[in-house]
C-alpha cells in the first residue's frame, strides 16, 4: 500500500460517514420543533417555582421518587452490618450486572449473623434458639 492510499482512504471513509449522518433530524427530536407562547421571563419564573417546590430532579436524584424508596426496617445498624459482612463472605454481593441469589441455607446464615450481632457473644442455634456463652 503506497502513501497516497494510506492518506486518501481514511479521508474518503470519513467523508462518506459524515454524509450518512446528515440526512435529517435524529429520530425522537421532532418534539423540539415548536414555538412557545411564553416569554423567557415567564419560563424562568415557572422553572424557579418548580425548583422551589422540589419538582425538578437534581442530578440523578429524583425528589418525587426519593420518598417512595424509603424502606422502614426493624433491623439495628449492627444487624445490617453483620448481615452485609456475612453476605460478602458468602460471595452474595452484587458485582457489576451479576446479582447472585442466596440459597435458603445461605439466607439462614446471613440471618443468624445479624442475630449474633444483636445478642453480643451469644451463639445462635437453629430457628431462634439461643445459647449464651
Amino acid at each position: 500500500m503506497n502513501a497516497s492510499q494510506r492518506i486518501l482512504l481514511p479521508i474518503a471513509f470519513a467523508l462518506t460517514a459524515g454524509a450518512a449522518f446528515a440526512e435529517g433530524p435524529i429520530e425522537g427530536n421532532e418534539v423540539f420543533n415548536f414555538q412557545s407562547n411564553l416569554s423567557r421571563a415567564e419560563v424562568q419564573a415557572q422553572a424557579a417555582a418548580a425548583y422551589r417546590a422540589d419538582q425538578i430532579a437534581r442530578g440523578e436524584a429524583n425528589p418525587a421518587q426519593a420518598q417512595a424508596t424509603v424502606v422502614a426496617s426493624g433491623l439495628t445498624r449492627a444487624q445490617v452490618l453483620a448481615e452485609a459482612a456475612e453476605a460478602r463472605r458468602l460471595g452474595l454481593t452484587v458485582r457489576g450486572e451479576l446479582q447472585p441469589v442466596a440459597t435458603p441455607e445461605q439466607a439462614e446464615l446471613i440471618r443468624l449473623a445479624g442475630l449474633r450481632a444483636v445478642q453480643g457473644n451469644a451463639v445462635v442455634q437453629g430457628q431462634g434458639s439461643v445459647q449464651v456463652n
